[in-house]
């Protein structure tokens, strides 16, 4: 279904009653409004309004025969929505009401087929969240809502993640924090005398279990292919983010902390060495598997701190170097994996990493409902994963707005220095080509603290620059027609001790500078690369149809004719590109 872009999207922060009070009478008036749960956030609209609904499927490009989960704030509009309440239902109601559980139930002729995908059922669910339940009532209706995402990807469990999506496409998002639980609610069948899980989630098998005084729930996660879900998450892939998804099953190990808190790696015993290895092992083994097939590959971890720590460890800098981490707390927490699952999923989406390797639990309790989540998103050709592509687009094409610099608690900045003979060419175009993509994919992050935000500059300067001078005319129209971007402005600056104090990170165009800098500043090394051997030191080494070394050189196109200076900007926006991560990665930073 297309989307249409028509609003501009208010974002109600926290607290706001009055921006509440908007939100829920614009819902009640036909709108479309993202809210908090506990879960994750969903997308209302008013259930009993047809046209209100179809707005819901196409703000997420959703199939119409996913039906909907009806929200309340108060038991007693179950009997308006509901034909028939099961002794079973009540049960349930009693126990789980409000929480993360959505029951199924017979319907009454009110709510419209659009709800529930022509089925003579309907689930019903009243969230536990504060700003939920006072949102509901305000919107004074029962509010139909799927996930607040676009259909497909993974679940929002933030109002950013909400606005990502949705920005433009619906009247408001209400941002009530980060989802306390992380996966959807559990979809229980309660039309008859026995329950039937439809959706695992927060709501184990178990705990129904106990409060029946019986093991008769069942699981029914399969579905035909021509047949209606009864509950949504069972026909369409769900959950996925755009890279390859990989499990890595964690084996089962008789304890809770796989490095106990305040010692660390070199204090462990054998026993205790060997059971941590035994789980970060499969990690490092798969990810240096794809990397050996694939220089260039960017690799995403979702794991716990201990597979952090260990890889860090290692000291293998070129594999390192290809990693993104999402550390979602112990690595054996099933809890703490699941309430990160869809946050972590997109943001290790984010950085553009071409596969993930997520911790895969057994498929009992919480776990159950996890996997029933990372299977879905798993991607299953067994493909490699394809390497970053020279256009730019898993960074530049990150056209984002929703968040400032100035949302984070905190910002620290770090900056590049590219150099060259003259400034005049090289250099600088690789300082315009750099910021460019900068501000395309900012805001950035601390990566070992998200909350601290990043400023990320670039400069750069000539061994042998004159002060004062221009850019050269043909390089200042071959950038403008190759990548839109204008650096008339650019002023020649000569290197100095107060630059290189001033960047963390200093790459030449060639062996050349790189030497004579280190060799007049030795204290440098270390943050002194030409392109070639930056590019090396992350295992990106490439070779021609003969089997020969390519090198990053290229040379200064002065006195050349146009299609040369056309030819430079291109071959300097493709390393740029490809070099783009690893440079985050040293200064530190990662998209937020």
């Amino acid at each position: 279904m297309e989307r249409k872009a028509l609003y501009e999207t208010i974002l109600v922060k926290k607290g706001d009653d009055a921006g509440l009070q908007d939100a829920a009478n614009h819902l009640a008036q036909g709108e479309v409004v993202a809210f908090p749960t506990e879960t994750v956030y969903g997308l209302g609209a008013d259930a009993l309004n047809p046209d209100a609904v179809k707005k819901i499927f196409e703000a997420k490009g959703r199939p119409g025969d996913n039906p909907l989960i009806v929200h309340i704030w108060n038991k007693s509009q179950v009997d308006e929505l509901a034909l028939e309440v099961t002794p079973l239902a009540q049960k349930l109601m009693d126990a789980f009401m409000p929480g993360p559980v959505t029951i199924i139930m017979k319907k009454k002729n009110i709510v419209p087929s659009e709800v529930t995908a022509g089925l003579d059922t309907v689930g019903i669910r009243m969230p536990k969240d504060p700003t939920a339940a006072k949102f509901l009532e305000m919107c004074g209706k029962p509010v139909a809502a799927p996930s607040a995402n676009l259909s497909g990807s993974p679940s929002p469990t933030t109002a950013r993640h909400v606005m990502d999506d949705m920005d433009g496409y619906i009247y408001a998002v209400v941002d009530g924090g980060s989802s306390e639980v992380g996966l959807e609610s559990t979809v229980i069948d309660a039309t008859g005398a026995k329950p039937v899980i439809l959706r695992p989630g927060a709501i184990t098998p178990g705990m129904v279990d106990k409060l029946l005084g019986s093991e008769d729930t069942n699981m029914d996660l399969k579905l035909e292919s021509n047949e209606t879900p009864k509950a949504p998450g069972m026909k369409y892939r769900h959950y996925a983010p755009s890279a390859e998804v990989k499990i890595v099953s964690l084996p089962s190990v008789e304890c809770d902390e796989l490095i106990p808190e305040g010692k660390e790696l070199k204090e462990l015993d054998d026993e205790a060495k060997n059971r941590l290895f035994s789980v970060v092992s499969p990690f490092i083994l798969t990810a240096k598997e794809i990397l050996e097939k694939n220089p260039t590959v960017r690799i995403g971890v979702f794991a716990g701190n201990e597979v952090k720590t260990v890889i860090e460890s290692m000291g293998d800098d070129v594999l390192w170097s290809h990693i993104n981490f999402y550390s979602y707390g112990e690595t054996l927490d099933v809890k703490g994996a699941s309430h990160c699952l869809f946050d972590g999923m997109r943001h290790l989406d984010l950085q553009g990493v071409n596969v993930i390797l997520a911790s895969g639990f057994a498929d009992e309790g919480l776990g159950k409902a996890y996997m029933n989540r990372l299977e879905k998103a798993a991607y299953k050709s067994g493909d490699t994963p394809d390497a970053v592509s020279s256009e730019g687009e898993s960074y530049a094409g990150h056209m984002r707005g929703h968040m400032s610099i100035d949302d984070f608690d905190s910002i620290c900045t770090s900056s590049v220095l590219f150099v060259c003979d003259d400034n005049i060419n090289l250099s600088s175009c690789c300082e315009m080509l750099f910021s460019n993509m900068v501000r395309k994919a900012e805001p950035f992050c601390l990566e070992s603290d998200k909350g601290v935000g990043v400023e990320i500059y670039a400069e750069s300067a000539g061994v042998y620059a004159a002060e004062g001078d221009h850019a050269d005319e043909e390089m200042i129209d071959a950038v403008k027609e190759i990548y839109g971007v204008g650096m008339k402005h650019h002023v020649t600056s000569h290197v100095s001790v107060e630059k290189y104090n001033n960047n963390d990170l200093i790459l030449t165009m060639t062996d050349a500078q790189a030497f004579e800098i280190i060799e007049a500043y030795p204290d440098l090394y270390g943050r002194v690369h030409s392109l070639s051997s930056y590019a090396a030191s992350k295992g990106l080494v490439f070779k021609d149809d003969k089997g020969h070394v390519i090198s990053i050189s290229i040379p200064d196109p002065s006195g050349d004719d146009y299609d040369t200076y056309v030819h430079t900007v291109k071959a300097l926006g493709s390393w740029i590109q490809i070099l783009f991560p690893y440079i985050l990665k040293d200064l530190g930073a990662e998209l937020k």
